[in-house]
């Protein structure tokens, strides 16, 4: 059953495309077929990747979000290969080792408990670590393990871990079921950032695992990063800011919330202070937070209500 579809999102980088298609293409477990969802930046640079790739799936949809192209993805796979159980989300700017898919596959079929893995992703000249799993720590703001540390072997046993980055994530499709919420497996609300951790999260809380193999190896580019922040488009920023405190609505329970909250208070002061000297521009997020919340809400009670029903359901 070590059968898969990959698919990847691209929104202008089509350099890093062209090398995450070939990367693609070595793997020593070869996709049943891959699809390109892009956003049409460049329509001559989209059309050479067409005529060099003439097996790829591209699409050119308009620009939604990530989560909007992941979910359009997952949507071609139910359509077109409802028989393929694992489908590999991929950002454009990720190199694989050729041996990336066939340790993922192994590691989620010997364990049917997994919905989510990830390896070990390097930064481009892999001495250095961009992601390691993701943690969860007590502010609430989902971190990757190991982020600009050297690789010195610290992070090198699998293990469960909170989240996995959806720059490389291979997904159980059985799982995507249990885990799409009014019709949707990434919240499309969120449209850039932390709809990766937000589906780890809910992922968790429904009883699945999140599998960290770090025999699974990668190079990511990465566009952002700390020293880089304010390179990054503001309404991007924006969407960052925002989706924060969407995770924290619809997934943290009550109990961890009211057990975390000195750390989340302290957070929220730091940020407050860090986007009003340093980065006003994102100060809109508040409002756009406040909108959508809402929404969120109404998410939350949809998770809620699915979690007392399958608890009951449990009780003997």
């Amino acid at each position: 059953m070590r059968r898969y579809v990959a698919g990847i999102v691209n929104h202008g980088s089509y350099e890093d495309l062209a090398r995450c298609l070939a990367s693609l293409s070595q793997q020593d477990a070869r996709p049943e077929a891959v699809f390109v969802v892009d956003t049409g930046v460049d329509p001559a640079r989209l059309e050479a990747l067409v005529q060099e790739y003439a097996t790829v799936g591209f699409e050119l949809r308009a620009n939604l979000g990530w989560g909007a192209g992941v979910n359009r993805i997952l949507s071609r796979v139910d359509h077109e290969h409802s028989s393929v159980p694992y489908v590999l989300l991929l950002n454009p700017d990720i190199e694989l080792d050729p041996d990336f898919a066939t340790v993922l596959l192994e590691a989620l079929e010997a364990d049917p408990r997994v919905a989510l893995a990830s390896g070990k992703l390097l930064r481009p000249g892999r001495t250095v670590i961009d992601s390691a799993g993701i943690r969860l720590p007590r502010h609430r703001r989902p971190r990757d393990r190991g982020s600009d540390e050297t690789d010195g072997g610290q992070y090198d046993r699998a293990e469960f871990v909170f989240g996995v980055s959806g720059a490389a994530m291979m997904l159980r499709r059985a799982a995507m079921t249990d885990l799409a919420v009014a019709g949707e497996v990434v919240d499309e609300d969120f449209f850039a950032y932390h709809d990766d951790t937000d589906l780890c999260w809910r992922a968790n809380r429904f009883g699945w695992r999140v599998l960290y193999e770090p025999r699974a190896r990668g190079v990511h580019g990465r566009r952002w990063k700390r020293q880089q922040r304010m390179e990054i488009a503001p309404f991007v920023r924006r969407h960052s800011f925002k989706n924060h405190y969407l995770q924290i609505i619809k997934n943290e329970r009550l109990a961890d919330f009211c057990l975390n909250l000195p750390w989340l208070l302290t957070w929220e002061l730091l940020r407050l202070g860090f986007a009003v000297l340093r980065d006003p521009e994102v100060l809109p997020a508040y409002r756009d937070a406040l909108v959508a919340s809402r929404r969120a809400l109404a998410k939350r009670r949809t998770i809620e209500q699915r979690l007392r029903s399958r608890a009951a359901d449990a009780r003997p």
